[in-house]
């Protein structure tokens, strides 16, 4: 997604293509100069004065120049700082899809807030702050969007809207019979069933209110009609639907697979970046006509990064620290931060390369959510504390909302 272009006194750029397997015989796996968007990074601690964006991206290459979008270079799931001598004490599954997952869901590796993802914790927070706010996906089931018992129920949405609460009724009223069942309070009823029946109750109540408020809204631009495009799409529309909601403050999941390049690497993200490309350029447009692009922000993350060594079939297989991105129209934008390694070869000098080009994270993902959840509303202190239990283990390696935003917050 990002390489180095010009380097120096360093010449990372030759480095970066080195381990990406450039050699007599083969160009490797990695972009040449001329194939890059190239970007000025914009900050003097980063080894490289320009960088590079895959070309199929570029919407990123024209929102960053923009100032609505940036980077964060070497950036992964942490718990604490670790190099290549302790990295192993980080308590996950380190290199497995599931596990890193889960866990960069729930961006609490010491699980101080059990079974919650860090969506979850900002809603409960907004909610205790009595500030409106909805969490959905509209990518199945997620703990990211999930909060402590009695916290903000996530919605759950399909690419193509929501369906009906029962589509297929066996009795004409069948909706009228379960609300009067779970209404039948007797005095031997008890706390669960009561508790049951309310939350039900409930369900079916938000579900009729955003099923109908949803149906009658349309965007202006046209949309992928499948994966990421028609997922962005439904986010959209309900984001024209949040006055009849009553909310002040929306969260959505969207997902993209097809990145587990353990072969044919080049060629399998030209298709997933067009297709990212794509949908980012409709959402971003109809955004700016609902007039709602400053009040937006995008953040993107993946569980690891891969390989830069290739393997034998052109494909890079499980790495760790990586680039990720957000944009926003709020954003202090066109800026690289983090920091880009400036080897990527494993040696006793090198702290942060482990074999094949794996790089050990400079950055966690705290360095992007902390200023973010400052700019959703969230207060340091007690209130950041919960929604990002280990941001206090990273000195100096956190963005702050002046810090991300810029001059909306001087």
């Amino acid at each position: 997604m990002l390489a180095p272009h010009t380097c120096a006194p360093i010449n990372v750029y030759e480095r970066f293509r080195a381990i990406r397997g450039k050699n007599s015989l083969s160009e490797g796996i990695g972009l040449t100069l001329d194939e890059m968007l190239v970007i000025d990074g914009n900050n003097p601690d980063q080894p490289c004065s320009t960088f590079g964006i895959h070309p199929n991206l570029s919407i990123l290459h024209a929102l960053y120049n923009d100032g609505d979008a940036a980077f964060i270079a070497n950036a992964g799931l942490m718990g604490e700082p670790v190099d290549v001598n302790n990295y192993r004490q980080t308590p996950v599954q380190l290199f497995a899809h599931n596990d890193m997952s889960l866990e960069t869901k729930k961006d609490d590796i010491f699980n101080e807030f059990v079974g919650t993802g860090v969506h979850g914790r900002i809603a409960d927070v907004l909610k205790s702050k009595n500030l409106p706010v909805n969490v959905f996906s509209i990518s199945g089931t997620q703990i990211v969007n999930v909060g402590e018992p009695g916290g903000v129920a996530p919605f759950i949405l399909s690419s193509s809207g929501l369906p009906d609460f029962n589509a297929a009724p066996s009795i004409s009223d069948m909706d009228t019979v379960i609300l009067e069942l779970n209404n039948a309070t007797r005095k031997d009823s008890g706390i669960f069933a009561e508790t049951w029946s309310n939350l039900l109750a409930e369900s079916m109540a938000s579900h009729e209110l955003l099923k109908t408020e949803l149906d009658a809204v349309d965007v202006s631009t046209a949309f992928p009609t499948g994966g990421v495009g028609a997922q962005l799409k439904t986010v959209a529309q309900l984001m024209k639907t949040k006055e009849s909601r009553g909310v002040v403050r929306d969260i959505f999941y969207v997902s993209q697979g097809g990145y587990d390049t353990h072969s044919n690497m080049q060629a399998n993200l030209v298709t997933r970046f067009t297709e990212l490309n794509t949908a980012l350029e409709a959402f971003v447009a109809e955004v700016k006509v609902q007039g709602l692009w400053d009040d937006v922000t995008v953040v993107q993350f993946s569980e690891f990064a891969r390989t830069l060594d290739p393997n034998t079939g052109d494909g890079s297989d499980h790495g760790w620290g990586g680039v990720h991105f957000h944009i926003g129209g709020g954003l202090g934008g066109g800026k690289v931060r983090g920091l880009y390694p400036d080897d990527f070869a494993q040696s006793p000098s090198n702290p942060i390369a482990l074999s094949r080009g794996r790089m050990v994270p400079t950055y966690p993902w705290d360095a992007m959510w902390k200023g973010t959840a400052e700019w959703f509303g969230i207060e340091d202190g007690q209130e950041m504390d919960k929604v990002l239990p280990m941001h206090k283990n990273f000195p100096g390696k956190i963005y702050n909302r002046t810090d991300l935003y810029g001059d909306l917050f001087v």
